[in-house]
C-alpha cells in the first residue's frame, strides 16, 4: 500500500515521464525527415533546392579533401569533387565530411525541447550556409510540423 499522497506523486511522475517520451519520439520523427530533407535530397525550409555546386575549374588538397580522391585538381569544379567522394553532385546538399548531419540532434533545455547542434562550429556552418545561399534551410516545413503533431496525436489518443 502507497503512503498517503506519494500515490499521487508517482502518478504525476509517471505522467510526466510518459508526456516527455512523446515529446522526444516526435521531435526525432521530425529531425528524421528534416536529416533526409536537408542532407539526402538538398532542400530548404520551403523544399526548393539549397543550391547547385560550381563547374568552375577547382584545386583541393588531398589534406582538405573528405576522402581521398587520387588528384587535387578538378576541371569540373566542386560538382566533380562532391561526386568523386560519393556524396552527390547535381545540387547542394551540405554533406562534405557528415559531421555536421551527425551533429544535428535533439536538444532538451529545462521543459523545452528542440532540434539544433551540440558542437558550436556546425551551428556556425549553419548560420553561413543560410547566409550563403540566402535560404532558411534548418526551419522545418510544413510537411515536418505536421509529423510533430501526428505523432502527438497519435500519442495522446
Amino acid at each position: 500500500m502507497a503512503v498517503r499522497g506519494f500515490d499521487i506523486l508517482i502518478n504525476d511522475i509517471n505522467r510526466l515521464i510518459r508526456s516527455e517520451r512523446i515529446y522526444i519520439g516526435a521531435i526525432n520523427s521530425v529531425l528524421a525527415a528534416q536529416k533526409e530533407r536537408i542532407f539526402e535530397n538538398g532542400k530548404d525550409s520551403s523544399n526548393s533546392q539549397i543550391g547547385t555546386y560550381s563547374t568552375k575549374p577547382i584545386s583541393i588538397s588531398k589534406k582538405n579533401q573528405s576522402r581521398n580522391t587520387g588528384k587535387t585538381y578538378f576541371k569540373g569544379g566542386y560538382r566533380e569533387y562532391k561526386s568523386l567522394i560519393g556524396k552527390g553532385s547535381d545540387s547542394v546538399n551540405l554533406r562534405n565530411t557528415d559531421q555536421m548531419m551527425m551533429d544535428l540532434g535533439t536538444t532538451i533545455s529545462g521543459n523545452e525541447y528542440g532540434i539544433g547542434f551540440n558542437n558550436n562550429f556546425n551551428a556556425d556552418k549553419r548560420d553561413w550556409m543560410e547566409e550563403k545561399y540566402g535560404k532558411e534551410i534548418f526551419n522545418t516545413t510544413d510537411q515536418e510540423d505536421n509529423i510533430f503533431i501526428n505523432v502527438i496525436q497519435s500519442k495522446i489518443d
